[in-house]
Order: structure tokens, then C-alpha cells, then sequence
């Protein structure tokens, strides 16, 4: 029963939501070639059920051609607007923007949004003049369509897979007929066409170029999916062996999160992995975060959470005898479609196909755990109520559990678009009654 209680409040938020690098001759920092000039700050807002950690891989591949780091930002919101009004994101975006501009001394910013941002900053740049002066171009990805660009402000817009006939009039419209809906926010082709609408030239490069030396990292802890900075708790980031998954020694970082949930910026570095934990002041329950390395400084990254038993979390079953597990990456995970697909194997049986993970489905997220506690695997299960969820699957599988962790489970993926490399990472196997884990893949190969 709570589960059908979660499901329904989440099913009412979506009730409510229908209502310029030439041949350097100086570097920047990090190794980066320098831009011809001083480029100007840029903001990407998200769509439903985003985060800014969806602009994480285009930051850094921002980053690569020169552009400071501290200059890309992302505004978040809820988008389920039980926890603000638009009027009220319009006025942040405000107080982003007069910010930027007072920091950076430049005199307009660049917007970017996707899917449901697209429709937050058309209905900004259309609502007063004075805004849509501090702008200097505009990218709308895979969302609204309008019949002017927004404010009179010069416009790229970027569609993925379906109907061609949508577009922004008046706009530079490109289109990406095999991109799922996420996707088209991560891509190389969006990179590329957005640079050279922001520069009016070509990158120097695609690939998010690992940084020398040490980088910076910080982000927020949130609450999913409100955006809301998560409260009274601490986090505590630990270096790791890949090899193993294990620690390699006590945190190198730890902060106590409140307000708005950011922690950071820290010193790390760009070739080796780290776990962030996160304990509760009021429960017993810990999320552990597995990431890949962040191969270059990184301001955006968000660690998204939910209260124990509420909301998502809600819909995972827990048992100190098995391991429940989010496989978590900003690219749509594609299990019917051949070798044009991805693949994901856990402990090494294969988690993707058509039923936990159809193209149609747009999953991001694979939660991934024993359905019914029955210490069986049916990958061909539609478990839970996932199916009714937007961008969210779920698959059977039981992974065995030890009290402290003293076993692994390990995940690897290869991903449609790459080399044909295999990414593997090896976490403990933390009991999923007092333990969430959540596993993040790169967007990018």
C-alpha cells in the first residue's frame, strides 16, 4: 500500500505538469586552448524530472576548448511546480543572470534548454524586453516549438528522434533523427552545434580532455524530484581502488550539507574514482554514489536522493540479503535495439531488452534489485510499478548481500555510438535495508 501511495503522488505531478578557438597562443587552465576572447557565461535549464547534472559532459566539453569552468551554470527548479511557481523561476534565472554579468563584467549570457526548459525560457525571453536584451543567443533542445524566436533573440533549435515538422520559426533548426530525448542534451552533435552557434567556429575538440594535474570538484545533494537542497546530513567522499571498489583510505573531503545542498569545491584527481556517501542525521540509511572518473574539474555534479521509504525510494524493494542498486547514466539506455543498442551485465547476466529497457521507455535510470525478495533472476519481468514511471525502469535480479560489504557486484556497459569499449565498475555489496547505492555511468565513450 505504500508503494501505491508513492506511485499516486508521483502520478499527480504529472497530472500537474499536463495543466571560438583559434591556433592558441597562450593556454588556459587545465590545458585548454585559449579562446579568442573572453566567452560569454552560459545557463542550462532542465527538463522534467532533470537535474543539472544533464549538461555535466557539454560543461566539460566546454571546459576542453577553453572556456572556464566557473563561467556554465545550470538553474533548477522543480518540475512537478508543487514547490514553486514559474514567476518564481523567472525571477532566479534573474538573479543568475545579474550575478554572472557582475562577476564575469559580460554584458549578456547564452540560455540552453531542454524539453520542459524550453518552454520555462521561451516563456522568459517572451516576457519582457529588458530580459531578453541580457541574451545573447538562445538553444532550445528537443522541446517547445514556437512560431518566432523567443524574445527576438537568435535561436538554435535542436530536435531529436520524431516528428520532423517541428520547429522554432525563424530559428537555425537542426535535426538528430537517432538521438533519444536525453540524449540530445548529452550528444558530440549537439556539442558541435551549439559551439558554433555561441563562437562562430568549430571546436577544437569533442572529447572531454583529461585535465593535468588536480581539478576542483562540487555540486549539491538534492532531493528527487524537487531539486530542493537535501537537509541535515553529511557527506564524506572516500578515493577508490577500481580494481576492487574498496577505499583506499579515509575521506578526502567531508562536509555537512544543509540549505541548498552544495558541498565543495575540492581538490581530486581526474584519473581516479571516489565514492560519495552520504549519511542521514534521522536515519540509518546511507546512499552511496559510484562515479567514473571525472577525468577534468567538475562544478555540476548532483548526487539526487530521496527520503527512505518515500517517493522513488518508495518503489524499491529492500532486504538485508540482497543488493538494490540504481544504474544511472544521461543517455538513454537501449536494450531492444540490436547492435545499434547498449549493453549492461551485471555480476555478469545482462540486465537490457525489451521489456526492462525498450527505446520507447527513455530509462536513464535502471534500478536494479530481487523483485519479491524470492532470491531469483527474471530479467523478462516488468517489475513494480515502473513501467508507469517517466524515464525510469526496473529489473529482477538478485545480487547477494553481505553485512558489511565484503563482497562485490560488478557492472559493465558497452555503449551504442563508441569504440566497442567495455566500462566496468566494481562497487561492495551493501544489504539494501540500510543501504542505497547508485551507480553512474558517463554519457560519453
Amino acid at each position: 500500500m505504500n508503494r501505491v501511495r508513492t506511485l499516486l503522488g508521483l502520478l499527480a505531478a504529472l497530472v500537474l505538469l499536463a495543466g571560438v578557438v583559434p591556433p592558441a597562443a597562450a593556454a588556459a587552465p587545465g590545458g585548454a586552448p585559449a579562446p579568442k576572447a573572453a566567452p560569454l557565461p552560459m545557463i542550462f535549464v532542465h527538463g522534467f524530472f532533470g537535474s543539472g547534472s544533464q549538461f555535466q559532459t557539454q560543461a566539460k566539453r566546454f571546459a576542453s576548448n577553453g572556456y572556464p569552468a566557473d563561467r556554465i551554470e545550470v538553474q533548477e527548479y522543480d518540475s512537478t511546480f508543487l514547490n514553486n511557481t514559474i514567476d518564481q523561476i523567472y525571477e532566479a534565472l534573474d538573479r543568475r543572470i545579474a550575478r554572472l554579468k557582475a562577476s564575469t563584467g559580460a554584458a549578456k549570457v547564452d540560455l540552453l534548454g531542454h524539453s520542459m526548459g524550453t518552454a520555462i525560457l521561451q516563456g522568459y525571453l517572451n516576457s519582457s524586453a529588458s530580459r531578453a536584451a541580457d541574451v545573447a543567443h538562445y538553444v532550445n533542445i528537443d522541446g517547445a516549438t514556437a512560431s518566432a524566436p523567443p524574445g527576438g533573440v537568435p535561436t538554435l533549435a535542436i530536435w531529436g528522434e520524431g516528428n520532423e515538422s517541428r520547429s522554432v520559426t525563424g530559428a537555425t533548426n537542426v535535426y538528430q533523427p537517432n538521438e533519444s530525448h536525453v540524449e540530445t542534451v548529452s550528444s558530440v552533435a549537439t556539442f558541435r552545434a551549439v559551439y558554433r552557434f555561441f563562437t562562430g567556429s568549430e571546436p577544437q575538440t569533442v572529447d572531454v580532455v583529461p585535465q593535468p594535474g588536480t581539478i576542483r570538484l562540487a555540486g549539491r545533494v538534492v532531493s528527487f524530484p524537487y531539486n530542493l537542497g537535501y537537509d541535515n546530513a553529511r557527506l564524506q567522499v572516500y578515493a577508490l581502488d577500481a580494481a576492487t571498489g574498496r577505499r583506499t583510505g579515509p575521506p578526502v573531503a567531508s562536509f555537512a550539507i544543509s540549505g541548498d545542498g552544495s558541498f565543495g569545491p575540492f581538490d581530486a584527481d581526474g584519473t581516479t574514482r571516489y565514492e560519495f556517501l552520504l549519511s542521514r542525521t534521522d536515519s540509518a540509511q546511507v546512499h552511496h554514489y559510484y562515479f567514473q572518473p571525472f577525468r577534468r574539474t567538475d562544478l555540476g555534479i548532483r548526487l539526487l536522493t530521496s527520503e527512505p521509504g518515500s517517493l522513488v525510494d518508495g518503489l524499491v524493494e529492500r532486504n538485508r540479503r540482497h543488493v538494490a542498486l540504481l544504474a544511472y547514466r544521461n543517455k538513454e539506455w537501449w536494450g531492444d535495439q540490436g547492435a545499434a543498442g547498449d549493453t549492461l551485465t551485471i555480476n555478469g547476466t545482462s540486465v537490457l531488452n525489451a521489456t526492462t529497457a525498450p527505446r520507447s521507455k527513455r530509462a536513464i535510470g535502471l534500478f536494479a534489485y530481487d523483485w519479491h525478495s524470492d532470491r531469483r533472476t527474471d530479467t523478462q519481468a516488468s517489475i513494480g510499478l515502473f513501467p508507469l514511471v517517466p524515464f525510469m525502469s526496473g529489473v529482477d535480479i538478485f545480487m547477494p548481500a553481505s553485512a558489511q560489504g565484503t563482497g562485490s557486484v560488478t557492472l559493465e556497459t558497452r555503449q551504442r555510438g563508441g569504440d566497442g569499449r567495455t566500462d566496468r565498475i566494481v562497487i561492495p555489496n551493501w544489504p539494501s535495508d540500510t543501504h542505497t547505492v547508485t551507480v553512474h555511468f558517463d554519457d560519453f565513450t
